[in-house]
């Protein structure tokens, strides 16, 4: 059985850290394109305290997985508090928010584009 490396933790106000890296090969049997769920990650051998969630992947190097937890999470019981649950459905709309804005940014600058003469000269 391969062993997965657990990077320190680092944090920001809502939520703790990780970057885990599994070897190489047992990259290649996780599912690409997707982040796995608990149960997912845990079959693979990856261990940690409850709470934990893979939310990406460090696309420069794919065997680093970045998983996160609502600061302040019980261990045990993977149950964040409810103050700090509010902060980070807070900071979940927040990002869609910039999202929606970027994604209105792109489309904008596209449309833009399509309409600016071409010159034939």
């Amino acid at each position: 059985m391969y062993s997965a490396y657990m990077g320190e933790k680092y944090c920001d106000d809502v939520y703790e850290y990780r970057r885990v890296t599994v070897p190489r090969e047992m990259w290649e049997w996780l599912p690409k394109g997707r982040c796995m769920n608990e149960s997912e990650w845990r079959f693979y051998g990856i261990t940690m305290s409850r709470g934990w969630e893979h939310y990406d992947h460090h696309l420069p190097e794919g065997h680093v997985l970045l998983f996160r937890r609502i600061l302040g999470t019980d261990p045990k019981t993977g149950s964040p508090s409810v103050e700090m649950m509010q902060k980070a459905l807070e900071r979940q709309r927040y990002v869609a928010e910039l999202e929606e804005m970027r994604q209105r940014l792109i489309w904008e600058q596209a449309r833009k584009r399509e309409q600016e003469p071409v010159d034939l000269f």
